[in-house]
């Protein structure tokens, strides 16, 4: 909290941003993640990974503020977060969460409906798991089979790896999208969703943050590396595009406050993240 009483929040994508994207670690950036925590600064991840997932790597990281999953399926709040603010949502364990998102099944279902002329150029994890097990999923991730069952669990997303041509794959897309679904790339992966994005998600966040009684107003960093990225990029005060390893930065329309990292992931993210902070005022 600054003294003009306005919020500073980090949104931040994981792979590929703040977790390597080969080691999934995030080492690097483990005492900036302690300092902010100290300066009141929530990191909250925005990403495509399950409820699972991230709260594993929230009790890792000490982590006590909301997150977003699932490119913006699923919004989850510690239940004693907001104390002046009433929610009324869904429960899911320790947290209130709302989902405007279609469920995994519909989707499992709407894929093999709608793009059966694709079927031998892509494998759903779905049916990697159903057909092949775990460890397949495991191989494909580069995770180990404890970290792949997480993974695995998606409740309003299904990811998709692509095995054709990048021709076909734009054709599958758009045969997709068609039909009322949403496809993003991300670091590794396609992942199919309804119409929610992690734009809207981020969006409805921020206005729960600036609804508090004891703050002016918010201002937020959004820090990704993929095109499933971008919705939040474009809509958060601030924009942090982390330079990815095999392939050039992300473009997004917005000109003004926006910043590319020097640094290749998590050594991005930190200097990104340090160069946000020396530039407030």
């Amino acid at each position: 909290m600054s003294k003009k009483r306005i919020q500073r929040i980090i949104l931040t994508d994981l792979d590929g941003s703040l977790l390597d994207h080969e080691t999934y670690s995030y080492g690097h950036a483990k005492d900036l993640l302690l300092m902010l925590e100290k300066i009141g600064i929530p990191v909250i991840p925005v990403t495509s990974k399950t409820y699972s997932e991230v709260v594993k790597l929230k009790k890792e990281l000490n982590n006590k503020h909301p997150f977003i999953t699932e490119n913006g399926g699923g919004i989850y709040i510690p239940k004693s977060y907001f104390k002046q603010i009433e929610l009324n949502w869904k429960i899911k364990n320790d947290y209130f969460f709302i989902s405007d998102s279609h469920s995994r099944d519909f989707l499992v279902e709407a894929i093999q409906s709608h793009a059966h002329e694709f079927l031998a150029e892509f494998k759903t994890f779905h049916a990697i798991n159903d057909i092949e097990g775990i460890g397949s999923i495991a191989k494909a991730t580069g995770q180990c089979l404890e970290d792949a069952q997480l993974a695995s669990e998606r409740e309003f997303s299904e990811v998709v790896i692509w095995l054709s041509t990048e021709k076909r794959k734009k054709m599958f897309i758009d045969c997709l999208q068609k039909h009322g679904l949403l496809v993003q790339q991300g670091g590794r992966f396609l992942n199919i969703t309804g119409q929610s994005t992690k734009g809207r998600a981020v969006q409805k966040l921020i206005e729960i943050y600036c609804a508090q009684t004891n703050i002016d107003s918010c201002d937020s960093l959004a820090i990704g590396d993929s095109h499933n990225d971008i919705s939040m990029l474009e809509i958060a005060d601030q924009a942090l595009i982390i330079k990815p390893l095999k392939r050039k930065p992300l473009k997004i329309n917005r000109k003004a406050k926006v910043s590319i990292s020097q640094e290749i992931g998590t050594r991005g993210w930190v200097s990104g993240v340090t160069d946000w902070l020396q530039n407030f005022n």
